[in-house]
């Protein structure tokens, strides 16, 4: 579990052992949920969720929802958008089937992504001429 988390050099490399909420494997929560600290799900959700920090979906967790997050860990398997996140990492055996908006992607070999993405906050690349 060491090496869940890798920002980038942004400091981030522990920051799942700081995760402050935590929905267990025997959850089952269906509407709207928001965090404002790190968050985990080993359960089954369906509806949204908005975390404004770290978001976790474990290996076990099944989520049928539109997806908010600042950064977006998935090693379990995510059903629906994921909107406006500023990273997201598809771990060996995450599954994200839908549409990501992002400002960065990571999909490590052995997870999988069935949708479009959308890169946001960079500048287009230039057209070359052929």
């Amino acid at each position: 579990m060491n090496g869940l988390l890798r920002t980038g050099g942004t400091g981030g490399g522990e920051a799942w052992r700081e995760v402050s909420v935590s929905l267990g494997s025997d959850a089952e929560v269906s509407g709207r949920l928001s965090f404002s600290g790190a968050t985990r799900i080993e359960g089954r959700l369906k509806g949204e969720v908005r975390s404004a920090n770290l978001l976790v979906v474990g290996p076990q967790a099944v989520v049928r929802a539109t997806v908010h997050a600042g950064v977006l860990v998935v090693l379990g398997r995510i059903y629906g958008n994921v909107v406006e996140a500023e990273r997201v990492e598809i771990r060996p055996g995450g599954l994200i089937v839908g549409d990501i908006t992002t400002r960065a992607l990571v999909v490590a070999e052995g997870g999988t992504f069935e949708g479009n993405c959308r890169m946001f906050g960079q500048a287009p690349a230039e057209s070359l001429a052929l």
